[in-house]
Order: C-alpha cells, then structure tokens, then sequence
C-alpha cells in the first residue's frame, strides 16, 4: 500500500469513527427524550382529552400552584377537580371562575388534597370558545385572594371530546316513550304519515322505516307518536323524524276513527328530528304531562315541551338535575 493510499484510509477510519459517535449520541439524546416524555405528559401545555373517560386535563397554571386539574363529565353533569398536592390540606368554600366578561360561582368541597365542584353546563361553551380561565376563592377579610390562571389551548377539542364519551343522565323520574314497527295501531300511523312517505320515497327513490309509540293519558287523552326513519341526507343528522297526533277536540272531528277519517279525526300536536322520548307525569298543563327529549345518540341539551292548550310548544331547556354530589364519589371515580 502506498502511503498516499494508506493516508486516505486512516482519514476514511477516522470519518467512519466520527459518524459512529455522532449516531451514538443521537441515540442517547432519543433515549433521554424518551424517558422525559412521561414526566412532561404530566404538565401538558394544553388541554388535553382522556383516550377512554369523559375527562380532560388542563395545563399548569400559569398563576398559582396545583398538581393538576381535571374536567370530567357523568350522566351529563360536570366535575372540576383541583389536586392539591399530597401534603395539602384542602379547604371548602366558594369560589369564582372568569371566562372573559363570564361569571360563574362555584361551590368548592374539600376531600382531603381534591377540591371538588359541580360546573354549571352553561360554561362548557365559553370554555371552548375563550382564551384564559380565572378561578378565584372567594374574598375573606375583605382580601382578594390570588387567582389561578389556566390557557384554553385546545380546550374545544378536549372538551367536546369528554362530551362525547359522556354518559346519559339519570332518566329514571321519567316514562320513557318505546317504539315498535309490531303495533295495532301501525297502519293508523301509516295513513297519518302518508304524504310524507310519499314525499320521502319520492325524493329517495326508497321507503322510510315506521315505527310508532302510542302513549294513553287520564280522562281518555292520548298521542299517537309515529317515527319515521331513512336517509340522513333527508331527515338530517338523527336519520328520523318523529310526529306525535292527537284526537281532535270532541265536535271538531268529522267522521269516525278509522282509516278513512284519520286526517280528520286526529292533529298534529308535535313534530321534531329523532330524540330519545320521555313524559313529565309530575308536570302537567290541561291535563296533558310534560314531554321531555334528549338527544338520540349524541350528547346535548334535554329539552321540555309543555302542552299549551292545542299542541305541545317548547317550552324551554331541561334544568340540570338538582341535588348534592359526593366528592368521595367523584374521588372513585377520578382514580
């Protein structure tokens, strides 16, 4: 070997033993990366969605000192949850959180190092929708104490997140309205419906699914509920559309009950998109209950229709559930 050859094959070791370190130290620094990536999941520097709970975690504050937050969704009902570290001792008592010009006061319980409290679903969509949270302990001795101050980055995506893997709520005050396509009273249905089967297969080319729910009140009162069910692109979101009919007022029907005289004989007393159905027999308008909808299939707003002496109207949201929570419960929950 020369030793103009021999010189390049030292200088080709060399280079080779340089790259050799260089990918060991790369390799070392993606190790140490890795080992940080726990500890850094921990204090997220947004908000961040559970894979499986209806719960989302906010980011440090960036005033003021806790472990961690969470915000946690059951049957419909939100739970803020301070960890104040092990060796804290929490303390109760109200509380203020800002979103923007929003206000909202909060009851805090204390459970050893959690403080707990129930936030009212009116705040989820300025939550989404804001920049910074403020939550403040009430003032004492005339002092107001400091603030802990939270980013809403990313807030919207967590938050709907949690919303969609909430469960329902508690419908058990309620009687529940069960549909089926095996009833007596189907064809009556299908002869109440008929212009929109036949508006629906003329637009589709297919014929809706039919089902109904006859409800039968006091004093001889009762409503014929018929679903009807088929493409999303007509009926919109839910896939259905529900109709509730009623018999006419006595002397204002002509003819009798059957087939022929449905159209006269019964009205339109409700007509909404497919919803879960309830009725409010604690809550009666002439007579008639209360009916009470939640959304089919996807988390939102009950919603309360109130008989107004001809037909069910809305008549406004359903109230969220009153009561006491269990911060021990929430506590099981939380762990």
């Amino acid at each position: 070997m020369s030793y103009q050859a021999g010189g390049v094959a030292r200088m080709q070791g060399l280079a080779g033993n340089a790259w050799r370190r260089r990918l060991a130290l790369s390799c070392a620094a993606l190790a140490v990366a890795i080992a940080w990536q726990p500890a850094m999941a921990q204090q997220p520097d947004r908000w961040v969605a559970d894979e499986t709970l209806a719960r989302a975690t906010l980011p440090a504050p960036s005033t003021g000192e806790v472990v961690s937050a969470t915000l946690s969704c059951e049957a419909q009902r939100w739970s803020l949850v301070l960890d104040l570290g092990e060796d804290a001792n929490a303390k109760s008592g109200s509380a203020k959180i800002s979103i923007g010009s929003q206000r909202y006061e909060l009851d805090m319980r204390a459970d050893g190092n959690l403080l707990t409290a129930r936030l009212p679903r009116e705040a989820l969509e300025p939550l989404k929708n804001g920049s910074r949270l403020e939550l403040a302990p009430a003032a004492t001795s005339g002092e107001e104490a400091a603030p802990l101050v939270f980013s809403l980055r990313g807030s919207k995506l967590a938050i709907t997140s949690a919303q969609e893997r909430c469960s329902l709520r508690d419908m058990s005050a309620y009687q529940p309205v069960t549909f089926t396509p095996f009833s007596s009273y189907i064809n009556l249905a299908r002869t109440l419906r008929a212009a929109d089967i036949a508006a629906f297969a003329q637009a589709t080319a297919s014929q809706p699914k039919l089902d109904v729910a006859m409800v039968e009140l006091d004093d001889g009162r009762r409503v014929l509920f018929a679903r009807l069910c088929g493409s999303s692109w007509y009926y919109g979101l839910s896939g259905c559309n529900i109709t509730g009919f009623a018999p006419k007022p006595a002397g204002s029907a002509e003819g009798g009950e059957d087939e022929q005289a449905a159209e006269t004989a019964w009205q339109t007393v409700y007509d909404t998109e497919n919803v879960l159905l309830y009725l409010d027999q604690n809550s009666l308008s002439h007579g008639w209950p209360d009916v009470v909808t939640l959304p089919a299939g996807t988390p939102g707003t009950g919603l309360v229709w109130r008989w107004d002496g001809w037909s069910y109207a809305l008549k406004g949201e359903l109230p969220e559930e009153a009561g006491d929570f269990d911060p021990q419960a929430l506590r099981q929950g939380r762990d």
